[in-house]
C-alpha cells in the first residue's frame, strides 16, 4: 500500500515537471475569418531554437518564435493525465501519509492506532499549513508607552551601527574614500530598518512592561557601541604622538630623558623626530602617519643605539 501511494506521489512529481512542456510555440493560420481566427484551431509549429530542437524546452517557450502557444497536436491525452496527476497531488500526499500512519501502527505500535486528537502523521497535516506557520506577526494600529520604547531602543541601536564606517573610517584618515564610508552606512541604516520592520512586532508582542525589555536591551547595546566606537577607532588607527606615547614614552622611556613631558616632537613626511630638551640624541622614527597600524620603528643607526640602551 505504502509503494502504491509513493508511486502515485512520484506520478503527480513527474506530472508537475513534464506538463507545461507538452505546450509549443505556434505560427496561427490566418483565415480571414475574425471568429476562426480568435479560436486559433489551425496553424502550424514554430521552428525551434538552434540546440533545442524540442518544441516544449524552457527556452522555447520562454523565447516562442511563434505568436501563440498551444498544446502540441497528437499530445492532448497525455496533456490531460499529466494535468491531472499534478492537481491530484494534495490528495495523494494525505493518502501516502495514511498509509505510512498505517504501516507504523501495525510494526510499530502492535496494531494500536494513537489516540484520537494527537498528532497522526504528515498526511494529517497536509493543507494545514496555517496551523503549522502562522501568519507573520503585525504591527499594532497603536503603539503603548512600553512598545515605543522598545522601538525607540531599536532605533538607536541602528543609528550607532550606522556610525561606526563613518567613525572608523574618519579616524584611518581615509578621507578619498568617502564615499565607501557612506554606502557601508547606508547599507547598514537599511539592513537594520529592515531587520526592525521583519521581527520587530515579534518583539512586541509580551503583555504589559515585558514588552519594553527588548527596547533595554538595544539601549544598552546601542550605548556601548556609541561611546566605545570612537575609542576602539583611535586605539587602532592611533596617529604618531600617540603611538610614540603608547610604544615608548610610557614604557621603556618612562624614566628617561625621551619621556613625554621632556621631549620636543614633530612629525614630517612620515619621521617622527622626538627631540630631548636635554640635549640628547634625537630619535627619528617612522612610519609617522595619522590613521596609521604601523607600529614606529627607528630609522637610523643613532636612534636603534638609544632604544637598545633603555631596553626598548
Amino acid at each position: 500500500m505504502v509503494v502504491e501511494q509513493a508511486d502515485a506521489l512520484q506520478a503527480s512529481l513527474h506530472g508537475d515537471r513534464q506538463v507545461d512542456r507538452l505546450y509549443e510555440s505556434f505560427i496561427p493560420e490566418r483565415t480571414g475569418h475574425a471568429v476562426a481566427d480568435l479560436v486559433g484551431g489551425g496553424g502550424r509549429s514554430a521552428p525551434t531554437h538552434p540546440g533545442f530542437p524540442d518544441p516544449g524546452h524552457p527556452i522555447n517557450r520562454a523565447f516562442p518564435r511563434g505568436s501563440g502557444m498551444r498544446i502540441q497536436p497528437g499530445r492532448e491525452a497525455e496533456f490531460t493525465r499529466l494535468s491531472s496527476d499534478r492537481f491530484a497531488v494534495h490528495t495523494r500526499a494525505v493518502a501516502f501519509g495514511d498509509a505510512v500512519l498505517a504501516l507504523l501502527v501495525e510494526h510499530r505500535a502492535g496494531g494500536v492506532a494513537p489516540q484520537p486528537g494527537r498528532l497522526r502523521g504528515a498526511g494529517r497535516w497536509v493543507g494545514r499549513e496555517q496551523q503549522l506557520v502562522p501568519d507573520r506577526a503585525k504591527w499594532p494600529a497603536k503603539l503603548d508607552v512600553f512598545q515605543t520604547v522598545t522601538l525607540a531602543g531599536l532605533g538607536w541601536l541602528v543609528l550607532a551601527c550606522t556610525g561606526l564606517p563613518l567613525t572608523f573610517g574618519q579616524r584611518a584618515d581615509l578621507g578619498s574614500h568617502f564615499t565607501l564610508w557612506f554606502v557601508a552606512a547606508g547599507l547598514i541604516a537599511c539592513t537594520g530598518t529592515g531587520l526592525i520592520v521583519r521581527h520587530g512586532p515579534k518583539l512586541i508582542t509580551a503583555p504589559g512592561p515585558r514588552a519594553v525589555v527588548p527596547g533595554l536591551v538595544a539601549g544598552l547595546m546601542a550605548f556601548v557601541v556609541w561611546q566605545g566606537q570612537g575609542p576602539v577607532a583611535e586605539y587602532y588607527f592611533a596617529g604618531p604622538y600617540e603611538r610614540y606615547d603608547r610604544e615608548y614614552a610610557n614604557s621603556c622611556l618612562a624614566a628617561s630623558p625621551y619621556r613625554r613631558d621632556a621631549v620636543q616632537a614633530t612629525a614630517d613626511d612620515g619621521v617622527l623626530v622626538v627631540t630631548p630638551i636635554s640635549g640628547e640624541t634625537a630619535l627619528r622614527l617612522g612610519p609617522a602617519e595619522d590613521g596609521g597600524t604601523h607600529p614606529l620603528e627607528p630609522l637610523d643607526q643613532a636612534t636603534r643605539k638609544v632604544l637598545d640602551r633603555y631596553g626598548c
